[in-house]
């Protein structure tokens, strides 16, 4: 199952020979996040990653898709980007302890990987998500239930954080198609 998956993965991002445009929540809340060592989860062809270390971040950026991950180093390494890729399963990676400054989780959704972002994050430091939730199953791809959070879910799985920003519902992209979306700044608290 695991080699079938990283497969499916790689040839979605082997159709791909640039990484598309970076999440709009992102480029949203880019002033508002710190500069220094990232984590971007799930950074497939890299259109986050690239955002967050054009903005002056190290930004480690993993993913299971090795040739999504190609993609991204080769827009990154001509431009001289602090962008060091990895290749991993995201649920089995070693986040660490009071590691990162930022920790962006954006299109991808493992409840249990939550309480380890908030240990991985260092005091102050900011987990930025941005996922889909219920309603996107009416709206197209994802329609799996256990990849789309409920209302308020993400505010149960910030608990313990600061919530900076919040905002769920119906969102409109540029190109004018629709998502239900829930998303969320958060920080860690010193101690």
């Amino acid at each position: 199952m695991i080699a079938e998956e990283r497969a499916r993965w790689d040839e979605r991002h082997r159709e791909r020979h640039v990484p598309g445009e970076p999440e709009p929540f992102l480029l949203e809340m880019l002033s508002l996040l710190p500069r220094g060592l990232t984590l971007d989860v799930a950074a497939g062809s890299g259109r986050n990653s690239l955002v967050l270390a054009r903005a002056g971040m190290k930004v480690v950026a993993l993913d299971y898709s090795e040739a999504g991950l190609r993609t991204l180093t080769h827009s990154a390494r001509p431009q001289g980007l602090a962008v060091w890729p990895v290749v991993a399963d995201a649920t089995s990676f070693a986040f660490g302890e009071n590691r990162y400054d930022l920790i962006v989780n954006v299109n991808f959704l493992e409840r249990e990987l939550f309480e380890p972002f908030k240990t991985a994050l260092k005091p102050s430091g900011i987990l930025l998500v941005d996922t889909f939730m219920v309603g996107q199953a009416a709206l197209g791809h994802p329609r799996e239930p256990r990849f789309l959070l409920g209302r308020y879910e993400l505010m149960e799985l910030l608990s313990g954080l600061e919530i900076l920003r919040y905002r769920e519902g119906l969102v409109t992209y540029p190109n004018g198609t629709k998502a239900s979306r829930a998303s969320a700044l958060a920080s860690r608290r010193k101690r």
